[in-house]
């Protein structure tokens, strides 16, 4: 749960002795004026206020003496004295917290934007090289084969590019067949030796891996890597 507090902080600037007589006590040379200026504190800044406030304090009674029992020549002095007060200077400074709340939303977000056009560019990259596709290239695929319209297996796959010729592609199957994610594909040349399928060059470049007999299709795809030669 996310708590945010805010505390008010009264620092002593300024003091003054009267000699005037205690309203309350009525004793003489027992007065103090006491000034405050006030700061306001939050996890995440710090304001000084121009603010001042003061008391009124009674050294022989040891109390606080109400500003309803001030006489007009106390209030006079209040302000005279105020007056004359070195203050601190006034200003909102904000706090660490203040920052790393501020920029770590601002940072993840630069590096989502950064990582979405990494990887937009790394996708236009695999697309110009599938589209530039020759002979002995290997391609990733995510595969599924059918037999008589109905999908025996779906997994991942490397096919090896043997032929190329018009609009068509030659590709050899690779001994394992897995979908498993992260499965470790042996990509030497003597593991692509299993069906070899007949499949349509522009679609092939467009990372969609089919045949040509669209009425009895044995196989469809779609191409996730490729390693040139």
């Amino acid at each position: 749960m996310f708590v945010y507090s805010v505390t008010d902080h009264y620092d002593l600037v300024g003091t003054k002795e009267l000699p005037t007589q205690c309203p309350d006590c009525k004793n003489s040379n027992c007065l103090e004026l006491r000034f405050y200026q006030k700061r306001i504190e939050t996890p995440y800044s710090k304001k000084i206020s121009k603010k001042v406030s003061g008391i009124l304090y009674c050294s022989y009674t040891q109390t606080e003496i109400s500003p309803v029992l001030w006489t007009p020549e106390i209030e006079q002095y209040f302000e005279t004295e105020k007056r004359k007060l070195k203050l601190k200077p006034s200003g909102l400074k904000f706090s660490k917290w203040f920052y790393i709340v501020l920029f770590i939303p601002l940072i993840l977000i630069g590096g989502a934007i950064i990582y979405t056009q990494w990887e937009s560019q790394q996708y236009a990259d695999q697309n110009a090289r599938i589209e530039q596709v020759s002979t002995g290239n290997k391609v990733g695929v995510m595969m599924s084969l059918i037999q008589n319209h109905q999908t025996q297996a779906t997994g991942n796959t490397w096919l090896l590019v043997t032929n190329i010729k018009a609009d068509t592609v030659w590709l050899k199957a690779h001994k394992d067949f897995n979908n498993q994610q992260d499965f470790d594909f042996d990509l030497s040349t003597d593991h692509f030796n299993g069906e070899t399928f007949k499949a349509s060059l522009p679609l092939f470049k467009k990372r969609t891996l089919a045949g040509f007999d669209y009425t009895d299709q044995r196989f469809s795809g779609y191409i996730m890597d490729i390693e040139k030669n």
